[in-house]
């Protein structure tokens, strides 16, 4: 049995396709962009190679006039598994596979002489881009299909982070036994982790982007996680330390970083801008007494095919969409907070938004609500 998305286009992102077409004037779109051509398909993977932003088959898509199914561009290597395992049924889809030493020739040949008017999310063959990222706009409101699946990415990204946390940390073991523990685990359940940071003690004060190393686990550890599965992410931080109780300080500063992961959470309304909603958690590092603390890192911003959409800035005049997936990452030197929430259908609902990565039995901060450190005795 395989977990292969349908390729059968859903009509909600087939209409917001056409309409981007019509109002670019558009007589095609070229999309190479994995995490576009995950967002079209609902979740179709032409990964071969993680760290590229393209893949090895690509979407040329035309315009609703033309009447014509959509091509995949692949080659010869790839046709196959694209056909069988992602399910690009040639009943839907037009396929365009030349051999693997003249496929480059042949698709430059086809953009080229095809369509006067055609447009790519990444720059090629003399085809220009029509924009940063023209599509990842339209990828939201997420589809009643793929709530489900961030939903279910949600629950099985943090399972398997809580068990790592609880089950396999212990002084003496490695960021890097850590990281080959979360990242296989993950892998059994067709999850990918294209970001993990950890660092424990000395690291987790001096950086904030801790890629894992042989340092070793002595008193307290940070586990932040980024989980990938049919193109949709989800992101995920914790801490985990070894004693009695928690230092003092320690015990400070993360309070106060549940209390700016709070007052983000709560800012986080659909209609207002994201620049908005990050002012509300700066003024509360300032009334924490932490005022310069959200200059050291991003505080996060919308995500969903991405790690992250954007990055929300103090001049950021974007606004918050509805169903749509929210990575806040606040963090004051030593400590972090991080889940991601889905904002409502409508602001009309009347509902806050809903946490997809809570931790079943995780200690929760009486004041906010937010994760706790986890403290464990030994």
């Amino acid at each position: 049995m395989t977990d292969a998305p349908s390729t059968a286009i859903d009509p909600v992102k087939r209409d917001r396709l056409n309409a981007l077409c019509e109002q670019l004037g558009l007589h095609a779109l070229l999309l190479r962009k994995r995490a576009n051509i995950a967002w079209l398909t609902d979740g179709a993977d032409v990964h071969v190679d993680l760290g590229s932003t393209t893949g090895v088959g690509s979407i040329l898509w035309f315009a609703k006039s033309f009447k014509r199914k959509p091509i995949l561009l692949t080659d010869n290597i790839e046709r196959n598994r694209l056909l069988e395992e992602e399910q690009f049924n040639p009943e839907r889809w037009d396929v365009a596979a030349p051999n693997w030493w003249s496929h480059e020739a042949s698709f430059d040949s086809m953009l080229d002489s095809a369509f006067k008017e055609t447009g790519t999310d990444i720059s090629r063959c003399g085809i220009d881009d029509i924009g940063p990222d023209p599509i990842q706009p339209i990828r939201t409101p997420l589809t009643d299909h793929e709530t489900e699946v961030a939903r279910s990415l949600g629950r099985d990204a943090a399972s398997v982070m809580a068990d790592t946390l609880r089950l396999f940390i212990k002084p003496g073991v490695s960021e890097l036994e850590i990281a080959g523990h979360l990242t296989g685990e993950l892998r059994s359940l067709n999850i990918l982790a294209p970001v993990v940071l950890i660092a424990a003690d000395d690291r987790l004060q001096r950086y904030r982007h801790p890629i894992p190393t042989s340092n070793r686990v002595e008193k307290t550890v940070m586990v932040a996680l980024c989980a990938q599965r049919k193109g949709l992410t989800v992101s995920i931080s914790r801490l985990v330390h070894f004693g009695r109780s928690l230092p003092d300080d320690l015990k400070r500063r993360h309070g106060a970083v549940c209390k700016v992961d709070r007052a983000l959470h709560d800012a986080t309304r659909i209609g207002r801008t994201w620049s908005d909603c990050l002012a509300d958690g700066i003024a509360m590092y300032e009334q924490c007494g932490f005022k310069d603390e959200w200059h050291k890192h991003h505080q996060g911003g919308p995500m969903g095919y991405d790690l992250r959409d954007f990055k929300a800035t103090p001049d950021e005049t974007r606004a918050v969409q509805p169903r749509q997936l929210v990575g806040w990452n606040p963090s004051i030197t030593g400590t972090k907070s991080e889940d991601t929430i889905l904002t409502p259908e409508a602001s009309a609902s009347g509902d806050g938004c809903e946490n997809i990565t809570a931790m079943r039995n995780w200690p929760l901060d009486e004041a906010t609500g937010r994760p706790a450190i986890l403290r464990v005795q030994h």
